[in-house]
Parts: structure tokens; sequence; C-alpha cells
């Protein structure tokens, strides 16, 4: 019988989802190799990132090509999402191979995720550091009723990505007055704890 994920054209097979993975992986190569052969492109200030699968391919990339990256940004990152029995296994191995990055990433992850809960995201961040990475993870409590729209919420992750930047040696952007949104609280969760 055929799951509800297949009918729409996914899968559970760990095999085919990191295949799939494989080849995103891949193209962010061929990108990555055009946009550092732009003249404008400052080679040695490039911070990759990105939200959802792009969050997960990020760290991922990184891993496997650690002098091209300043910095990685996950914004609720993973690449196979609730009710696949699968799910754990092959995000922490998508995460993992992210270890090799020997920087400090960024995790930004948020309650009421419909994709990825955050005792998942907790879970893959820990996997990720036992494997040898090197990250924060910051969880964020929004006004909204699905965690995975973090990204349209840059009042509350706006302040831990612009300490992330001057960590990294790179310059924030100037700061905008954002207007409040709400309760939003940050816990941060650190290698080890």
């Amino acid at each position: 019988m055929a799951s509800p994920q297949s009918a729409l054209g996914y899968s559970c097979i760990a095999s085919l989802l990191l295949t799939g993975a494989d080849r995103a992986l891949h193209d962010i190569e061929a990108a990555m190799t055009a946009i550092l052969g732009m003249p404008f492109v400052d080679a040695e200030r490039v911070v990759v990132g990105g939200v959802s699968r792009g969050g997960a391919l990020s760290v991922a990339y990184a891993g496997t090509h650690p002098a091209q990256v300043r910095g990685v940004i996950n914004f609720v990152g993973g690449w196979l999402g609730k009710p696949c029995p699968t799910m754990g296994s092959v995000n922490r191995t998508l995460f993992n191979r992210g270890a090799g990055y020997p920087g400090e990433s960024l995790w930004l992850h948020a309650e009421n995720d419909a994709y990825y809960s955050l005792s998942h995201s907790r879970e893959n961040f820990t996997a990720f550091t036992a494997a040898g990475g090197k990250g924060l993870f910051h969880e964020f409590v929004l006004p909204a009723e699905n965690g995975h729209w973090l990204p349209a919420f840059p009042a509350a992750w706006s302040t831990s990505l612009e300490a992330y930047l001057k960590r990294i040696g790179l310059p924030g952007s100037q700061q905008v007055a954002s207007p409040s949104i709400g309760r939003t609280t940050n816990k941060v969760l650190r290698p080890g704890g």
C-alpha cells in the first residue's frame, strides 16, 4: 500500500532520500563554483544558509567543503519530516556530514514546528556535536501556530544572527527598528549540554 508521502512524490525510503540530498548538494556545489568565480565575491567571507531542507543542506555542504565557507546558518532545518519512521536516521545522517566543518554553525529553531519538533531538532544537534560539529542551537517561541515560519519573524532571531556574524568576524547589518511580535523567548543549547 502506498504511503500518503509517495502519493505526493515523496518517499520514506532512506536510500532514495539521501540520493536526493546528494543531488541537491551537487547543485549547490555547481552554484558555489559559479558564485566564487564572480569578480565581486570575497571568497573569504562566504556564509551559506537555508530554510528547512536548505538549512540541512547548508550544514552538510559546509562539512564537505569547509574551505569555501566562513559561516553556516540553519533555519528550522531537516530533510525529512513527519510522519516517516526514517525521519531521525535520515536527518542525522545528513547533519553529521556537516560535522567536518571546523567553524561554528548557527541553528535557529522554534516551538510548534509542523515538520521538525524541537526535541527532534535538538537530537539532530546533539548527534551533530557528538560527531565533532560545532555550533549554537537557539530555540524560540513565536506568536504563530507553526514554528516552521520562524524566518518570517526576524525580530525573534536577528539579535542571535548579528551576534553570530560578529563572532565569526563578519559585519552585521545596521539595526533597523522592528515592531514587537509578541511573546518570544530564546534559549540556547550549547554542545554537550
